[in-house]
């Protein structure tokens, strides 16, 4: 409940809902594996609404629109170079730099997107033609 009363939703040309803030909601586990040698197990999941990439040409964003989207695309294309870093199969884990540190979204993600994580994407796009480059940017 505190979580939705923080996120940011505003109307744009393309969207009378657009939300305007990416949303983590994060559950921490931890278990005692064996009571003998006092092992733990800590797992976290990380259940991430991104907010959408919105094209400025389509949503005629000015002022504050203007500046959310900039930064939202930011964030987006930060979290693409990582995960496109982390997918490359040429370079190797050692001499590979992956670009956490620009933008909080893939500092607070790092844990989850590096090591021996799993990670599942699911993308929510529009079939209409006149949002085919947004849904095109998405995947």
């Amino acid at each position: 409940a505190e979580g939705s009363s923080r996120r940011h939703i505003a109307e744009t040309r393309m969207n009378e809902r657009s939300s305007r803030s990416h949303t983590i909601f994060r559950l921490c586990l931890d278990a005692e594996v064996s009571m003998q040698q006092g092992m733990r197990q800590h797992s976290q999941l990380n259940l991430v609404d991104l907010a959408g990439s919105e094209g400025l040409k389509n949503t005629a964003a000015t002022g504050l629109r203007r500046r959310e989207g900039s930064s939202i695309n930011r964030s987006l294309h930060a979290l693409s170079k990582v995960i496109q870093a982390l997918s490359d199969e040429k370079s190797h884990a050692a001499s590979r730099h992956v670009a956490y540190r620009e933008s909080k979204l893939t500092r607070i993600l790092k844990p989850a997107l590096g090591g021996n994580s799993h990670t599942l994407v699911i993308c929510t796009m529009s079939p209409a033609m006149s949002n085919y480059t947004e849904s095109r940017s998405t995947l």
